[in-house]
């Protein structure tokens, strides 16, 4: 049976937030959390105004994913930083 909200999301989501929390990027997968982390890395290398990024569970897409990520990405660990 289908909710009002939709099916619900599977896999995982990328967010990439802005100096403020505000979420600048959010890319869904279906790949495993090495292959998120790998994407993770390249939206902080591409979008200049992400300054971190965090691998969660996929929820609904209005979500603002304020719960602890299965892992958090800087600018600070990417290499030459």
């Amino acid at each position: 049976m289908r909710s009002k909200s939709g099916p619900m999301p599977s896999g995982l989501v990328v967010i990439g937030r802005s100096a403020t929390g505000q979420i600048v990027t959010r890319i869904t997968s279906n790949r495993d959390l090495l292959g998120v982390l790998h994407t993770a890395r390249s939206v902080l290398k591409l979008k200049c105004d992400v300054e971190c990024v965090e691998v969660h569970h996929a929820e609904c897409s209005a979500s603002e994913y304020r719960g602890k990520p299965l892992a958090l990405v800087s600018r600070e660990d990417l290499p030459g930083k």
